[in-house]
């Protein structure tokens, strides 16, 4: 995550969901500089498309998404 971000913090529920091809990797330093999260889960895809695995709906990403979205309306 580049330093122009470095003091957004999040509330609330977060899912993050990375391609490991892809250089910006994990959200933890996001999570950690966050305390007014609820929750934070973080799932790792490795389509090897880099940022191209979230140009389309590919069910590596939506599956776990629309999974994490049932789960929080339970």
């Amino acid at each position: 995550m580049s330093s122009q971000y470095s003091e957004i913090k999040m509330n609330g529920a977060f899912l993050s969901v990375y391609e490991t091809s892809d250089g910006a990797l994990t959200c933890k330093k996001l999570q950690n500089r966050s305390p007014r999260l609820t929750s934070f889960k973080e799932i790792s895809i490795a389509t090897g498309l880099e940022h191209g695995a979230f140009y389309r709906p590919l069910a590596e990403w939506v599956a776990p998404v629309k999974q994490w979205i049932k789960e929080r309306h339970r």
